[in-house]
This record gives C-alpha cells, structure tokens and sequence, in this order.
C-alpha cells in the first residue's frame, strides 16, 4: 500500500536545498571528469575521439537527469523494510 502526501502537507524547498540533487549533480561530474581527461588527451594524441567515452558520459547525463525529475517529481513517502535501518512503514 502506498501512503502519498497531498502537496499542502508536504514543505517545499528550492532544488539547491536537495542532497538528492546535490549527490547527483556531484556524482555525475566525478564520473564525467576522468572520462573528459581522458578524451582530450586521446584527441590531442592521436586526432580522434573515442564513441565509448561519449557514450558513457551520455548515458552518466541521462541517468542523472532521471534521478533529478525523480526527486522532482517524488510525492510518496519512502521507506525501508522491516528488520532495515530507516525509517519503517507507516503504520495505518
């Protein structure tokens, strides 16, 4: 059973007050950086451009971009199996 809040009972907060947004933003630019290194220096080296490199900083700006329309867009409240650290189900 999903418990969803309506929005006047959840606070509102800007986006650059989310750590969700924050950790995704900064994980993507720490996977990003060592591919971009890595690619000017194969271009200044050898004139080319490796498809790899430009396929997995694509697919790293894709996800990122999925996990910040889904905080975005997140509603319900979230929590952890019994038994798991975190916050329990609510009981109803």
């Amino acid at each position: 059973m999903q418990t969803s809040n309506s929005p006047s009972s959840v606070p509102s907060k800007s986006m650059v007050q989310s750590k969700t947004i924050w950790g995704a933003v900064l994980t993507a630019i720490a996977s990003i950086a060592p591919l971009i290194a890595k690619s000017v220096t194969a271009y200044q080296n050898t004139g080319k451009t490796d498809l790899n490199d430009i396929a997995q900083m694509v697919v790293i700006l894709a996800t990122t971009a999925l996990t910040i329309i889904g905080r975005i867009d997140a509603s319900a409240v979230v929590y952890t199996p019994d038994g798991m650290p975190g916050a329990n189900k609510p009981k109803n």
